[in-house]
């Protein structure tokens, strides 16, 4: 989620993770702690449907309509809650984001980039 769209979520709205599992928001806190205002991060703590406490960095947290997401980012929860299991196994959960979302646009150039030469040859 982006940080203008964090700010507009209030306690007790619904959030969800990249497996678009449901989370109630019950505190909203600001995290200072770089004394610059620029690198402002939102913490949300939230709780599941079995009554489990987590806190989740604004970013890695979505609307359920994936709401004002780039593709980029859509791309990935899609792939990230139609392979769960994989998670299982690999817990770089922050690295397994960032190779999907570099590999996603990289093949995003590579496909502008062999569609103009493929046009440029007709």
């Amino acid at each position: 989620m982006n940080f203008e769209s964090a700010q507009t979520v209030k306690i007790n709205d619904t959030v969800y993770d990249c497996f678009m599992d449901e989370h109630k928001v019950i505190a909203v806190e600001y995290d200072l702690s770089n004394h610059d205002e620029l690198s402002y991060k939102l913490i949300f703590t939230v709780k599941d449907k079995n009554g489990h406490f987590s806190k989740y960095n604004y970013e890695d947290v979505y609307l359920e309509d994936l709401k004002y997401e780039d593709e980029e980012e859509k791309s990935w929860v899609n792939w990230a809650k139609d392979n769960k299991d994989f998670f299982t196994e690999f817990d770089h959960f922050h690295t397994i984001k960032a190779i999907y979302k570099h590999g996603f646009s990289e093949g995003f150039k590579y496909r502008q980039k062999y569609s103009y030469e493929e046009m440029m040859q007709k």
